[in-house]
């Protein structure tokens, strides 16, 4: 699960590098978008399938631990991503203008969601299909013995067996 926080805040900081690379470029006029452009209304489409996909897949899933451990985070990052995307691109389509700070402020934030989304399926997939189960070994089993860190065994010279000390 290590290695799935890591992904997540990776995608995090890519997310906020696109989405502040997506807002200077078009609160300085590099791009810009048409008004009659279909853009946001694929942004939602996209989002919707991919939540609909999400949902989908892991209600058709046994509930096993892999996919709770994936969806802790990674499934949590995607969801989220989706969900604040649909909303964003729906409230910057609803801007009277295409251009000025605030509309390249509702772009970048829907890149960011954009790739909150992507990076979050990514890495549920792989959280998914690389989880080890963790495995213990049995403390019962016949010829095993019980140890604690930071205690040594003493053998002694009686029947009773053995006595643990406190390592110095």
């Amino acid at each position: 699960m290590k290695n799935a926080t890591k992904f997540c805040i990776i995608t995090i900081v890519i997310g906020m590098l696109l989405a502040f690379t997506i807002f200077t470029l078009f609160a300085n006029g590099l791009l810009s978008l048409d008004t009659s452009s279909p853009f946001f209304i694929l942004l939602i489409l996209f989002a919707g399938a991919m939540l609909v996909s999400l949902l989908i897949g892991s209600l058709s899933a046994k509930n096993e631990p892999r996919l709770r451990e994936a969806y802790s985070c990674c499934g949590n990052l995607a969801t989220t991503g989706g969900t604040c995307l649909i909303l964003a691109a729906f409230l910057t389509s609803l801007s009277p203008v295409f251009n000025g700070v605030l509309f390249a402020l509702g772009i970048a934030i829907c890149f960011f969601f954009l790739v909150l989304l992507l990076g979050g399926i990514l890495c549920f997939l792989h959280a998914y299909f690389s989880f080890r189960p963790v495995s213990c070994p049995s403390t019962s089993a016949p010829g095993q013995t019980y140890s604690r860190p930071g205690y040594e065994d003493l053998p002694l010279g009686d029947e009773i067996g053995r006595s643990r000390r406190p390592i110095l």
